[in-house]
């Protein structure tokens, strides 16, 4: 006999969180997932007085950039280069844009 509706949509979201108590056929149940990975929580890496925004962002919008290039049919990855780049382009300061800032636009151009 097939499973009830409820029981599906419980075991999809235990497996979504993680819980595998109630899955069947997934990898972690048969042993073949992979151990997770350690994550390094940003504020482990980064104290404040080493945090650089500005080049942080800068580093961002050039990864962007590169997937963008990988995949130019991902929307998100476009959407996301597109605000970064709108953060990082000068507002009506009177400042010039930067040399880096400068020559990231014009290879995005090219």
């Amino acid at each position: 006999m097939a499973d009830s509706t409820a029981l599906r949509v419980r075991r999809s979201r235990a497996h979504k969180a993680g819980d595998h108590s109630l899955c069947r056929r997934c990898p972690a149940v048969r042993g073949e997932a992979e151990s997770p990975q350690d994550v390094t929580p940003l504020a482990g890496r980064i104290t404040g007085a080493d945090l650089d925004p500005l080049a942080e962002m800068r580093a961002l919008a050039a990864r962007l950039a590169l997937a963008h290039e990988a995949e130019p049919g991902n929307s998100l990855v476009a959407r996301e280069l597109r605000m970064t780049l709108a953060e990082l382009t000068p507002k009506d300061t009177g400042k010039a844009a930067d040399a880096d800032l400068t020559g990231l636009f014009g290879a995005l151009q090219a």
